[in-house]
């Protein structure tokens, strides 16, 4: 699952820092250079990725971490799923390639907040 996400909203204190490979909750959470308008992924193995290109310091970067926490909760939860194919979502299968999703007879990007196992955060 990948999270897209606007401009940085602020700063606070963080724990995590460049580079760090931390974990919360049971999920390992890496810093890695992500495509271009990625700021997170969620992977069903138990890692999240967040791009490197955001201060682990700032709002931005909780913002995505909390984001892709609720993916890691649902895939846990059996909710959601996915292969290279594939989207499963409460028991629906929907087709995937290429960055894109069939939802609703139309390709939708990956991480679009109209797929419903995605937030409006």
């Amino acid at each position: 699952m990948a999270f897209k996400l606007g401009s940085n909203r602020g700063s606070k204190d963080s724990k995590l820092s460049i580079g760090s490979k931390e974990t919360i909750s049971g999920c390992r959470i890496e810093r890695v250079e992500l495509p271009e308008g990625v700021m997170g992924e969620s992977h069903k193995e138990g890692v999240i990725y967040i791009s490197d290109a955001i201060d682990p310091d700032s709002e931005q970067y909780r913002r995505v971490l909390n984001h892709e926490m609720k993916h890691m909760t649902h895939m846990k939860l059996g909710r959601v799923d996915y292969t290279d194919e594939y989207v499963f979502w409460d028991g629906v299968e929907y087709p995937r390639q290429q960055g894109y999703v069939l939802y609703e007879d139309q390709w939708v990007e990956e991480g679009d907040i109209d797929l419903p196992w995605e937030f409006k955060d």
